[in-house]
């Protein structure tokens, strides 16, 4: 296992606390109440449903075609760190924009609001006194799955020194590299083998990218593939590029690596039932290389 092994804690205040934020805000992938504890932060919380924070992001969807949701939350969390009880962003934020989530003034705009929150509902003060829910959580994950993680895998591709996995009580299954470097993996509770899919997006983006320009076959299956029913959230075909060789990777790393009974037939067959029609062709391509 990574540097991570002696870590008894990988739930981070910094997502919980803005995963919060966009529940309260209605926004869809954070508003599950499956989990005791789920239904603990809505409850306990409820009353700040119309905080500016939580008011920010209700209200900034469809602005300038901007959603702030999914992966935005966790690409905006590793990109600030707390100095004397306050959230600062890092030196190099450059990372965190792209087309249609956060810009620099809308990142700048929120993080007050973010940290207006964090004080006024005293959430540090809860977040500690969940601690040992999250580290009986976090236990039983490394146990049942991320302490056999075969890290020296990634390095085919990049440096698995890098790697950090943050485990979610309140949602997850979401990737983001901080300037080309550090590759953050968050999964929650259910999904602990979804982190391989997290990992792998840091290098198989840049490959589906240059199929997509490049190879018009591939192209045609990505573009043929979007079906915003099965998925929503890959509405391009660009998006269902990168959700493609991105799986083909995963499948090849539970293939090479035959744990916890992910290898073999079975995992073509469920992503050709969810949707990927041209994952075979896909993971074909991927062997070449």
């Amino acid at each position: 296992m990574n540097q991570n092994s002696n870590i008894k804690n990988l739930v981070d205040e910094r997502f919980e606390c803005l995963a919060l934020i966009f529940r309260l805000a209605g926004k869809e992938n954070y508003c599950d109440l499956e989990l005791e504890y789920q239904r603990l932060v809505s409850e306990k919380f409820s009353e700040y449903n119309e905080h500016p924070a939580v008011k920010f992001v209700k209200n900034f969807d469809g602005r300038e075609s901007i959603y702030l949701g999914y992966h935005n939350v966790l690409l905006f969390i590793v990109h600030i760190g707390k100095k004397d009880g306050k959230f600062v962003f890092i030196k190099d934020i450059s990372s965190l924009f792209s087309d249609n989530g956060w810009n620099d003034s809308i990142a700048k705009d929120f993080l007050p609001l973010f940290n207006d929150f964090y004080k006024d509902t005293n959430y540090e003060e809860f977040f500690y006194s969940q601690i040992p829910i999250f580290e009986e959580a976090t236990q039983k994950f490394i146990g049942d799955f991320y302490g056999s993680v075969n890290f020296e895998w990634f390095n085919k591709y990049i440096d698995s020194s890098n790697l950090r996995c943050i485990y979610s009580l309140s949602s997850g299954n979401y990737g983001a590299t901080v300037n080309n470097k550090i590759i953050y993996g968050c999964v929650w509770k259910k999904s602990g083998p979804v982190i391989i899919h997290e990992y792998c997006h840091s290098f198989a983006n840049k490959i589906a990218e240059k199929w997509y320009n490049e190879k018009p076959e591939f192209k045609e299956w990505c573009d043929k593939s979007v079906n915003l029913e099965k998925h929503p959230y890959y509405g391009t075909g660009k998006s269902m590029a990168y959700e493609y060789v991105t799986t083909a990777y995963e499948i090849l790393y539970f293939n090479e690596n035959e744990h916890h009974g992910y290898a073999g037939e079975e995992n073509f067959i469920f992503y050709e039932d969810e949707g990927f029609p041209y994952i075979r062709n896909v993971y074909e391509m991927v062997l070449k290389i």
